[in-house]
C-alpha cells in the first residue's frame, strides 16, 4: 500500500539519530560568552552567557505578531537572551520540522502537539527532550498549573514532552438572532440528542435561506467526539481505529441524510471553505458551526453578530466532552540551551504581562494565577470563552490515550474514505470495511 506524507517524514527521521551522532548540536548564530564581571568584593563572577534561542511555531498573522512581542519583552528583561524566530501557517509545518531534524538543525524551542500522529515520530526518535527534570528543579514552574492540564503533555511512556500553552474545548457556535427569528430556544447546556439538532436545523434553514449549519459532521473534528459518546475512540493500538462499524455507519448515514436535505452543504462546497472565518456561518448562510474555543473570538468578530457557545449534543456529552491542551512548547533534545529554553517556556505560561499580550490566542491560560489576573481585562469574547471553559470543566471526561504510530496515515485514509462516501462512490458500510482493513495494515507496518 502506498504510504502518505507521514511515511516520508518517518523515513527522513530515520537518518536523524545517525547524523546527530556525527555532528554537534544547534548552531546558535555565533553566540559568545560575555566577559567575567566583578562583584562587590572585587572577585570575578561569570556573567550570564549570551544565548540565542531559535524558536518556531505555526499560526496566523495575529499569533505571529503577539508572540514576537512576547519575545521582545523577554529579551528586555534578560538582555543576554535573544531569539531567532521562524513561523508559518500549519500547512507544511511538520514537513519543515522534519527537514530541520534531518539536517541536525532543530530549533531550541518548537510549537508541538504531544500525542498527535505527526508528533509521535519525533518523540519516538528521541528528538524531543523530556521536561520532567526541568519541572523537578524548578526551571519550569508548574505550581499554579493543574495536574490534569500538565498531563496533557505526557506521551505513552509517561514522561512530559511538552508544556501546554493553553487549554481548549470543542464547542457548537450558534447564531442568536437566527434562533430568535426561527422561534427556537438555544439549549443552555447543549442539545440532548442529535435528533433534536436535526429538527432545529430544518427550521433554521428557512431562516438563513441557505443551510441550517455548516458541515458539523466532519471526520476530523466531530467524529472523534461522536465516538467518545459511545465509549470508543478514533484510534487504538493494534487495530489502528478504536470504533466499531455501527458507530461509523450511523454517523455517516446521518451526515448523508442532512446533506441530502440541504441542511448542510455538499462535500464540494465544504472543501472550498479554508477556515472558520470563511465559513457559511460567518457569511450568515448558516446558523450553526462547530470548532474549538480559541477560535471563538475571531469567529465572533468576523461574523459581526451575537454568537453563543454551547456544548456539543448528547447523548453522553459529559463523557464525550474534554478539556484539551491547545498546543505545546517543546525543547529539542539536541539543543545546547535546554535550561534557557525551559526558563523561557516557564515565563511564557506563567508571566501575567506576557499573557496580557497573548490574550489566550493558543487557548485559555493554564496558570490559575494568570487566569485570575487576566479575567478582569478580557474582552467580551474572551470572557465568554472563560465562562464556557468553566462549564465544560465540570462536564467532561478524560482525554483519549496518545495515538499509536501511523495515525497520520490512518487519518488521511479516513479523510479519503470520507470523501468517497460523501461523493457517493462507496457506501458507509463498505467504507468501514476498507478503513478497518487498511488501518490494521498501516499499524502492522509500524510494528515490523
Amino acid at each position: 500500500m502506498k504510504k502518505r506524507v507521514s511515511t516520508t517524514i518517518a523515513l527522513t527521521l530515520a537518518s536523524v539519530l545517525a547524523l546527530s551522532a556525527c555532528t554537534g548540536g544547534n548552531n546558535n548564530n555565533g553566540q559568545a560568552t560575555t566577559p567575567s564581571a566583578t562583584n562587590a568584593s572585587g572577585s570575578a563572577t561569570e556573567a550570564p552567557k549570551d544565548v540565542n534561542l531559535r524558536i518556531i511555531w505555526w499560526g496566523n498573522q495575529d499569533r505571529h505578531d503577539i508572540t514576537s512581542q512576547v519575545l521582545d519583552l523577554y529579551s528586555a528583561s534578560k538582555p543576554n537572551i535573544t531569539f531567532s524566530p521562524e513561523y508559518q501557517g500549519f500547512d507544511g509545518y511538520y514537513q519543515k520540522l522534519t527537514l530541520l531534524a534531518a539536517s541536525n538543525n532543530m530549533p531550541d524551542i518548537f510549537q508541538f502537539y504531544v500525542g498527535a500522529s505527526e508528533a509521535n515520530q519525533f518523540t519516538n526518535k528521541g528528538l524531543v527532550e523530556p521536561l520532567d527534570e526541568y519541572i523537578a528543579n524548578g526551571l519550569i514552574d508548574v505550581s499554579n498549573i493543574g495536574e490534569s492540564t500538565l498531563s496533557g503533555g505526557k506521551d505513552k511512556d509517561g514522561k512530559i514532552y511538552g508544556i501546554p500553552l493553553g487549554v481548549n474545548a470543542r464547542a457548537m457556535f450558534v447564531d442568536v438572532a437566527a434562533y430568535e427569528k426561527a422561534g427556537l430556544t438555544i439549549p443552555e447546556n447543549g442539545y440532548d440528542t442529535w435528533e433534536a439538532v436535526y429538527e432545529d436545523l430544518k427550521v433554521l434553514k428557512g431562516v438563513t435561506g441557505s443551510y441550517g449549519a455548516d458541515d458539523i459532521l466532519n471526520s476530523a473534528f466531530t467524529f472523534h467526539y461522536y465516538a467518545r459518546q459511545f465509549g470508543q475512540s478514533a484510534y487504538a493500538e493494534g487495530t489502528g481505529i478504536g470504533f466499531d462499524e455501527k458507530v461509523f455507519t450511523d454517523f455517516f448515514n446521518m451526515r448523508k441524510q442532512w446533506v441530502s436535505e440541504g441542511l448542510m452543504p455538499k462535500m464540494d462546497a465544504t472543501l472550498s471553505v479554508k477556515g472558520p472565518e470563511e465559513s457559511f456561518f460567518v457569511k450568515g448562510q448558516s446558523a450553526v458551526l462547530v470548532g474549538y474555543t480559541n477560535q471563538y473570538p475571531s469567529i465572533a468578530k468576523a461574523a459581526g453578530r451575537d454568537i453563543r457557545m454551547i456544548m456539543l449534543p448528547g447523548p453522553n456529552s459529559d463523557k464525550a466532552m474534554d478539556v484539551r491542551p491547545g498546543l505545546h512548547f517543546s525543547i529539542s533534545s539536541k539543543s545546547e540551551n535546554k535550561e534557557e529554553a525551559a526558563q523561557f517556556i516557564s515565563y511564557f505560561v506563567n508571566n501575567v504581562e506576557a499573557n496580557m499580550i497573548l490574550n489566550a490566542n493558543r487557548g485559555m491560560p493554564i496558570s490559575s494565577t494568570v487566569r485570575e489576573a487576566l479575567s478582569a481585562s478580557f474582552e467580551p469574547e474572551m470572557k465568554a470563552v472563560a465562562e464556557y471553559m468553566e462549564k465544560v470543566a465540570g462536564h467532561s471526561g478524560p482525554l483519549d490515550p496518545p495515538v499509536p504510530a501511523g495515525t497520520g496515515e490512518i487519518q488521511a485514509l479516513m479523510e479519503d474514505i470520507e470523501q468517497q462516501i460523501m461523493f457517493d462512490q462507496i457506501s458507509p458500510a463498505d467504507g468501514y470495511a476498507k478503513l478497518a482493513k487498511e488501518a490494521a495494515s498501516i499499524t502492522a507496518d509500524y510494528k515490523e
